[in-house]
């Protein structure tokens, strides 16, 4: 029994003694009082040693929340991009020392700008390059996806940029242009290059997939319409109620040949992540899934019973988010994606991934960094 345990059980006994001495000298059915307050809180005591229960296992299983790994055995580099525009991006990527041929993953997420941009302690004597260097590396030991991916002998690599208006601005050209520059690393398998975006990047990373061709393509469910400026919510609202063509009807006709023409234009295998409770998940059931039939696309999904992540926007207007976001996940959830995307990931690499033991030491990340 652990200590935090061993606390609840010790207050609810306290607080029993201490209500039934006041209590019982106010009336006879002082006693009936206790009695009830007793049950009303081990079962709440019940009920709270459950969750923490059910969390701890989480925790411990195979995919956590948040892989500890010991950052002295991770290389981790950085590589200067510039796009076409003019402005420049940087390219992070880190692998484990051991990984001397590794699948890669290049993730599209919003929270690695988001972790790149939050407050850290500053070390004395640290040069401000590279506390921002690893302020930018720090989606590689904090997001479940870095650390899982890194854990299983995955290269993992991403861009960040100083603000999300530069990233948007990018085009497909410097998209690929970084996909190349990944798959030409020493360490990477050229053809075990993969693609994983979340929901905030289903537009661009679907026109990516089409131009680009990926070992396997991981696309977490959409929350609006396609290849649209507008979301049409209304509509996403009741589409539980509505046919496919009345959707098609109602929000975009021309929107369906453009879903059907980017599809079929995918030569990678998709894994796209679903949730029963995404508000979108039976518009998306009338419109995505019948254009990912109809084109001929290599697809599976991966179902979750509850979303894996809400994100926070502070600031922004017409969906377009123009400060960091704050993200937060759903532990079981998260969990389960991990467990499936990591599966997809080895089933169709052409190299085999090096395992990494979990390590609970807090080695030093500026050893680890180098250039």
């Amino acid at each position: 029994m652990n200590t935090r345990r061993k606390k609840l059980i010790v207050f609810a006994l306290a607080w029993v003694l201490f209500t039934f001495i006041a209590k019982g000298n106010e009336n006879a059915g002082g006693l009936d009082i206790v009695e009830d307050g007793v049950e009303d809180i081990f079962s709440e005591l019940t009920r709270e040693m459950e969750r923490r229960a059910a969390i701890e296992e989480m925790l411990n299983k195979p995919y956590p929340i948040r892989k500890r790994l010991n950052r002295n055995e991770i290389i981790v580099r950085h590589k200067t991009m510039t796009f076409e525009s003019g402005q420049k991006a940087t390219l992070i990527y880190g692998r484990h020392k051991k990984a001397k041929l590794a699948p890669a993953v290049f993730v599209i997420d919003v929270e690695a700008a988001s972790l790149s941009s939050a407050p850290k302690r500053t070390i004395w004597g640290q040069s401000k390059r590279k506390e921002n260097l690893e302020k930018k590396a720090r989606y590689l030991w904090t997001s479940p996806f870095g650390s899982n991916l890194l854990a299983h002998g995955f290269l993992v690599a991403y861009l960040v940029t100083d603000d999300l208006a530069t990233l948007r601005k990018a085009k497909i050209i410097d998209w690929l242009d970084t996909f190349d520059t990944v798959r030409d690393l020493k360490p990477v398998e050229p053809n075990s290059l993969f693609l994983l975006s979340t929901k905030e990047y289903a537009n661009l990373s679907l026109y990516l997939a089409a131009r680009y061709a990926f070992a396997g393509f991981v696309l977490e469910e959409p929350q609006y319409m396609l290849f649209s400026r507008r979301t049409y919510e209304h509509i996403i609202e009741r589409s539980h109620r509505l046919s496919e063509e009345e959707i098609w009807r109602r929000t975009d006709p021309t929107r369906e040949e453009k879903y059907r023409s980017v599809l079929s234009d995918i030569s990678s295998p998709i894994l796209l992540i679903r949730s029963e409770d995404n508000s979108a998940f039976e518009f998306n059931e009338k419109t995505l899934i019948p254009k990912l039939l109809e084109s001929n696309t290599y697809f599976e999904t991966l179902t979750l019973e509850r979303q894996p992540r809400w994100i926070t926007t502070f600031g922004g207007e017409r969906g377009v988010m123009n400060i960091t976001p704050e993200v937060r996940y759903d532990v079981m959830s998260i969990s389960e994606w991990l467990e499936g995307m990591i599966t997809y990931f080895k089933m169709n690499s052409s190299v085999d991934t090096v395992s990494v033991s979990e390590s609970r030491n807090r080695a030093s990340f500026a050893s680890s960094f180098q250039n």
